[in-house]
């Protein structure tokens, strides 16, 4: 049985600033010829926040997209 376990990611929206986070799941999927490896699935989002095209994370206020990364 694969394991999973989740995490929360804090975040600012780039253009308007405000806060909010993200809890995603994690698990392992099966070996596929093609690649293998972990899955996330966003499992909630703040409130001022939905998601868009390809999960991607944007302020309802400003519908700025949140961007993760080293900055």
């Amino acid at each position: 049985m694969p394991r999973t376990h989740s995490y929360v990611m804090r975040f600012r929206c780039p253009k308007c600033k405000r806060a909010g986070s993200a809890k995603w799941e994690e698990s392992e999927r099966i070996a596929l010829p093609h690649g293998g490896g972990e899955m996330a699935i966003l499992k909630h989002l703040s409130d001022g926040f939905r998601t868009g095209v390809q999960d991607q994370i944007l302020c309802t206020r400003c519908t700025a997209q949140v961007v993760f990364g080293h900055g």
